[in-house]
């Protein structure tokens, strides 16, 4: 794997000193006996950026939940968008678009925007969903450059700047770019492909609702240090996990690196040590 030395020499060094690609990852919590068919969806979907990139882990809680309605309109607060290179062609973009258009893939929105895209990609404004609670998935075509991975973040209009700060602090490093209602952090980068961490400021007029089966989780270092300057009470809820908010109560799960936890990404401890709560 293009990442594995990476993954097991991140615990020694800082996350300045390493490009660390799992340092952003998602967790999502499946009802009981569908966890399975999720994870393989995911796996099938990412394999068109690369085949080895474990950013997201399929869980079980212990029960059914019963679940309430959303808003109309209600905007999840978390998305993947995944950009694909444009020289591939049409039909290989098209044919990533059907597949988010099967089971247990559905259809959630699409997204009215001014501007210019690729009239023979109409697909290019449509979010999917894997199961309520879970992150918006898109897929967009990139004209040049390399192939991303982006989590995106949507914020209540009036957080958007507690919430950037929130996020300098998690990550330890500035956006690359930075827009008065969007920026972009970078947090891995190849020959093949880059994985970024990104905000998007909402209108007044929307308010995003956390995503209650699904967390986002970020490796840190000096637990500590950290605690102290974050705007939410933060506590520890298994050995080499720590637990908090961001400013939309967005529930964050906190990796402190060093442990064995750092190098086990996806094992069954691993596993078991997700909130059940969620």
């Amino acid at each position: 794997s293009d990442y594995s030395h990476l993954s097991s020499t991140s615990s020694e060094l800082s996350v300045e000193e390493a490009q660390d690609p799992f340092l952003v990852s998602i967790h999502i919590i499946a009802d009981p006996g569908e966890s399975q068919p999720l994870q393989e969806a995911i796996d099938k979907v990412l394999a068109w950026i690369h085949p080895d990139l474990p950013l997201f882990r399929v869980s079980e809680r212990r029960a059914c939940r019963r679940r309430r309605k959303p808003p109309k309109g209600a905007q999840p607060a978390l998305a993947v968008v995944l950009f694909l290179q444009e020289e591939y062609g049409e039909e290989q973009i098209l044919q990533l678009h059907r597949t988010l258009q099967q089971p247990p893939w559905r259809h959630h929105h699409t997204e009215r925007v001014h501007g210019r895209f690729l009239p023979y990609l109409p697909c290019s404004q449509d979010f999917f969903t894997l199961a309520p609670g879970t992150p918006l998935w898109a897929i967009r075509p990139v004209h040049y450059g390399k192939e991303i991975v982006r989590f995106t973040v949507y914020c209540r209009h009036d957080n958007y700047a507690d919430s950037l700060r929130f996020y300098e602090l998690i990550l330890r490093r500035s956006p690359s770019q930075k827009k008065v209602d969007f920026c972009i952090f970078p947090i891995f980068s190849n020959l093949d492909v880059d994985i970024q961490f990104s905000l998007k400021r909402l209108p007044c007029d929307q308010s995003p609702v956390p995503t209650d089966s699904s967390v986002l989780e970020f490796r840190v270092r000096d637990i500590g240090e950290l605690v102290p300057l974050l705007p939410n009470p933060c506590s520890p809820i298994s050995e080499g996990r720590w637990q908090t908010e961001d400013h939309d109560g967005n529930k964050i799960l906190l990796q402190v690196l060093g442990g064995c936890l750092s190098v086990c990404v996806g094992d069954q401890k691993n596993r078991l040590a997700l909130p059940q709560t969620l």
